[in-house]
C-alpha cells in the first residue's frame, strides 16, 4: 500500500466514522481481534505440526527431526514476537503531601469525569502532558494509570490553562483512549517484531507470513487512524466541558506559540552560551518562568501563531491541526501567556525548586561533554576568523577562504549584514562560482529577499548536489511569502530529488544480480600507483578493479575492487577481515569504491570481474 492508497483508505474510514461511529469503532476492534487471532492461529498450527512430526519419528525419523527443527525455529520466532513489554514512563514522582494544591485540582477533575484512579503522577522535562495505562498482567489487564506532566509546560501556562490541558489528558483516560491505544500499539509491535525477525532470519514459510503482514499492517493502520484522531476531539470536548472554551483555546494556542519560542529562541540561546563559557554553569529549567514570557517579541508571536494556523491536518500525525481543533471548539485562537504566576508556582509550591534543580542538574550532566567540545571548537574558529581577517583584503582570498570568512563573520563575527556584504563581493569577483552563488542565494532566501530566487535557480542548474537543499529553501521562501502553489511546486521537486538520491544510494550500495561491469579506464600513472600500493598489503593474493554501470548520477564513477586472499576456507575469514581493514584505511582509491571479497559465496562476482578487460590489477 503506497501513501496515496493509505490516504484514500483513511478518508473512506473517516466518512464511515462520521456516518456510523459505533459501527466504525466496532470494525476497528474487530480488526484488532482478527490480528491477535491470526498470531494465535499461527502458533496453534505450528504446535500441531510439531505434534505430527513427533508422531512421525517412528516412520521417518531423520526427515521428522529436520522438519521439526525448521518448524520449531519458526515457532520460536513467533512466540518471541508476542512478548511485547511496555516500559513504564520515567520522571520525578510527585507525592500528594508535596503538592496538595495540585492534587486538589486533580481530584476535582477526576471526580467530575468519573476517571479511573491515577496511580502515579510523574513530572518530566518535556513541554507536554500525557496519560499512560500499562497492564500489570500483560494481555489480562489490571492497568496502572500514569499521569505525566511537563514542568516547562506548567511554567508557561496559567492555572486555568493548565487545568484545560489536564482535563484533556484525563478525558483520554475516562473514555479508555489510553487503554485502547496501548492495545493497538501492542498489536502493531507484535507484527513489526515478527516481520523484522523473519526478514533477518528467513525460515521455511516465512515468505507467506510476511505477505500477510505486508497486507494487514498498513490496512489496520489506515483503518484505525481516524479513531486516534477522533479521540483528540473527544478529549478536547472534555477539556471545554470541565474548564471553559477560552481556557482550552488559550492552552492550545499557548502550547503552539510558546513551543515555537522554546525551539527557535530559548533553547538555541541556551546552547549558544557554550561558545563563551567552558562549563554549563546555569539553570535553564529554573530560569523558565511566566515573567520571561512577558518579554516575548510580539512580532515573533504573531508569526508563529499565523504559521501554526496555516498548517494543515496531515496523515503523518493523528493529531488534528490547531485550526481544526479550535473550529471544533467553536472558538478563536487566543495567545495569552500568564501575566503573573504560572501554574507551576500556584500548584507545585516549593516543590518546583527541587524539581527544577533536579532537571537542571541532569541537563548539565548530559551536555557537559558536548558543551566543552563546542567551546573548544568555537575558540579555534575565532582564531581562524582572526587569521582570515589579518591575512589580507577579502578580495585577495581564494573562493573557499572567502566563503569560510563569510560563514565565520555570520556566526561569530560582525553578523549577517557583514556576511551578506562579503558574499555579494565574492560573487561579483567570481561570477561563475556555483558555491558563491548558492550561499548568497541561501542567505537572501532565508532573509525573505526575492533576489535569492533567480540566484538559487541558477545555482541548481550548475550543481546537482545543490538541487535538494535549493528546492527546500525555495519551498520555504514561497511558503513564507504566501505563494502556496509555488511552495507546493518546489516541495514536489524536493520530494522527487530526495527519491532520486535514495534510489541512487541503493543502486550504489547493491552488488546483486543484474549489474553491468565496465572497464575501469584509469589513467596509467594512477593505475600503476594503485597497483603498487595494493601489492604492499600483506595477505592480498589478487585484486580486480571494475566500474559499475549506474543510472543515477553516471558522471560520478562507481568503482568496485574485488580481492582474494587465497586461504583455505577455515582460515579465510580472519585473513579476509585483516586485508579488508587495510584496504579501507591504508589505500587511496581514485573515487567512490566498493570493496568486496570475491571468494566463497562471492566467487560468481570474481568470474564476472575476470571477464572485464584490464580488470586484474594484482
Amino acid at each position: 500500500m503506497d501513501q496515496r492508497q493509505f490516504e484514500a483508505l483513511v478518508q473512506r474510514m473517516e466518512r464511515f466514522a462520521v456516518r456510523a461511529p459505533g459501527a466504525y469503532r466496532s470494525w476497528v476492534l474487530a480488526l484488532a481481534v482478527f490480528g491477535y487471532t491470526l498470531v494465535l492461529a499461527l502458533v496453534i498450527v505450528l504446535l500441531l505440526l510439531l505434534a505430527l512430526l513427533a508422531f512421525g519419528l517412528r516412520h521417518a525419523a531423520w526427515l521428522s527431526v529436520k522438519l521439526g527443527l525448521v518448524v520449531g525455529a519458526l515457532l520460536l520466532v513467533v512466540l518471541r514476537s508476542l512478548w511485547v513489554r511496555l516500559e513504564p514512563p520515567t520522571g520525578e514522582p510527585l507525592a500528594r503531601q508535596e503538592a496538595p494544591a495540585f492534587f486538589a485540582r486533580l481530584d476535582r477533575l477526576v471526580a467530575r469525569l468519573h476517571t479511573p484512579r491515577v496511580h502515579r503522577v510523574l513530572v518530566t522535562e518535556d513541554f507536554n502532558a500525557a496519560v499512560m495505562q500499562l497492564p500489570r498482567l500483560g494481555i489480562f489487564g489490571w492497568y496502572r494509570n500514569y499521569l505525566l506532566i511537563g514542568l516547562p509546560l506548567m511554567q508557561c501556562l496559567s492555572r486555568p490553562q493548565f487545568e484545560a490541558v489536564l482535563a484533556h489528558e484525563l478525558g483520554h483516560l475516562s473514555r479508555g483512549h489510553a487503554r485502547l491505544g496501548n492495545w493497538i500499539y501492542r498489536l502493531r509491535r507484535v507484527w513489526m517484531r515478527l516481520d523484522s525477525a523473519l526478514a533477518q532470519r528467513p525460515q521455511l514459510g516465512s515468505g507467506a507470513i510476511r505477505g500477510v503482514l505486508h497486507w494487514y499492517v498498513p490496512y489496520f493502520n489506515a483503518c484505525s487512524f481516524p479513531l486516534a484522531r477522533r479521540n483528540e476531539f473527544e478529549a478536547d470536548a472534555s477539556s471545554v466541558q470541565l474548564t471553559s472554551a477560552d481556557s482550552a483555546a488559550q492552552a492550545l494556542t499557548n502550547v503552539s506559540v510558546i513551543g515555537s519560542y522554546l525551539r527557535e529562541r530559548y533553547w538555541p540561546a541556551v546552547g549558544a552560551r557554550a561558545r563563551d563559557t567552558a562549563q554549563p554553569a546555569f539553570a535553564p529549567y529554573g530560569a523558565l518562568s511566566a515573567s520571561l514570557l512577558q518579554h516575548l517579541c510580539a512580532e515573533d508571536a504573531r508569526r508563529w501563531l499565523a504559521r501554526a494556523l496555516e498548517e494543515p491536518t496531515t496523515y503523518a500525525d493523528t493529531h488534528p491541526s490547531l485550526r481544526e481543533r479550535l473550529e471544533a471548539m467553536k472558538v478563536a485562537a487566543q495567545f495569552a501567556p500568564p501575566s503573573a504566576g504560572s501554574a507551576a508556582n500556584e500548584l507545585l509550591g516549593e516543590r518546583i525548586v527541587a524539581l527544577a534543580g533536579a532537571f537542571d542538574s541532569r541537563w548539565r550532566e548530559g551536555v557537559a561533554a558536548s558543551w566543552k567540545r563546542v567551546f573548544e571548537q568555537t575558540q579555534g574558529r575565532r582564531a581562524r576568523l582572526a587569521a582570515l581577517r589579518a591575512k589580507c583584503a577579502p578580495a585577495c582570498l581564494t573562493v573557499n577562504e572567502a566563503l569560510e570568512l563569510a560563514d565565520l563573520e555570520e556566526e561569530l563575527g560582525e553578523g549577517p549584514a557583514r556576511a551578506l556584504t562579503l558574499r555579494r563581493e565574492l560573487l561579483a569577483r567570481e561570477p561563475d562560482s556555483v558555491p558563491a552563488r548558492f550561499v548568497l542565494a541561501r542567505q537572501l532566501l532565508q532573509q525573505g529577499d526575492r533576489d535569492g530566487v533567480a540566484l538559487m535557480e541558477a545555482a541548481m542548474q550548475g550543481e546537482a548536489d545543490a538541487v535538494l537543499s535549493g528546492c527546500e529553501l525555495l519551498r520555504d521562501y514561497w511558503w513564507g511569502a504566501g505563494q502556496r502553489e509555488l511552495a507546493q511546486h518546489w516541495h514536489e521537486r524536493a520530494t522527487q530529488r530526495a527519491r532520486e538520491l535514495e534510489e541512487g544510494k541503493r543502486e550504489r550500495e547493491s552488488l546483486g544480480d543484474g549489474n553491468v561491469w565496465l572497464e575501469h579506464r584509469l589513467e596509467f600513472p594512477m593505475l600503476q600507483a594503485l597497483s603498487a600500493r595494493l601489492r604492499q598489503i600483506a595477505g592480498l593474493k589478487c585484486a580486480y578493479l571494475v566500474r559499475k554501470h549506474v543510472v543515477h548520477d553516471p558522471h560520478r564513477p562507481l568503482y568496485v575492487l574485488g580481492f582474494g586472499v587465497g586461504a583455505l576456507a577455515v582460515r579465510r575469514g580472519e585473513r579476509e577481515r585483516a586485508v579488508m581493514e587495510r584496504l579501507r584505511t591504508a589505500v587511496e582509491f581514485p573515487g567512490e569504491t566498493l570493496i568486496i571479497n570475491i571468494e566463497g559465496a562471492n566467487s560468481g562476482l570474481g568470474r564476472q570481474f575476470a571477464e572485464v578487460a584490464h580488470a586484474r590489477i594484482v
